[in-house]
């Protein structure tokens, strides 16, 4: 059962931009309602810039998020085009294969994170590769899209 969900932003980093925090509030909310603990990494709300100049960041976001065996669950925020660019960071020393050892647990995401899904895999986690939290949670309609919300129910 997922109790705990940390978002994360592996390649754009619109998340933590002013111009999208009412659809956050939207998504968080929604999550909320499943009554899941809803986290967020510690550099995901850093901005476009931050995020772009940081690969290293965004990879330690990851490694932290796949060791915090309070977190059930890995949701990406949105795609983007440069999560290719953490692989150094990753994979140096192992670091990436000893971050999922002993710490099954779901990953979700899709688009730029399907590079995501190559690497975990090849660390020895199954992903699974379908809806991110911004285009799919926090759509601004009245209430989630139903393949998402059918999606998450199945799923939590």
């Amino acid at each position: 059962m997922i109790k705990k969900l940390a978002i994360i932003s592996l390649s754009s980093g619109i998340l933590g931009e002013p111009f999208i925090r009412h659809e956050v509030k939207i998504g968080m909310k929604r999550l909320h309602d499943y009554g899941l603990e809803v986290v967020t990494t510690e550099n995901a709300l850093k901005g476009m810039t931050y995020l772009s100049e940081h690969p290293e960041s965004r990879a330690e976001d990851l490694l932290n998020a796949l060791k915090d065996k309070s977190v059930d669950m890995i949701l990406c925020a949105i795609g983007g085009d440069d999560t290719y660019r953490l692989l150094p960071y990753l994979f140096e020393n192992d670091e990436l294969k000893k971050a999922v050892e002993n710490n099954k647990k779901i990953f979700l995401g899709y688009s730029d994170a399907t590079i995501n899904h190559f690497m975990l895999h090849k660390a020895g986690l199954h992903t699974f590769y379908g809806q991110a939290f911004l285009p799919d949670i926090c759509e601004l309609a009245n209430e989630m899209l139903p393949y998402t919300r059918k999606y998450k129910e199945e799923l939590l």
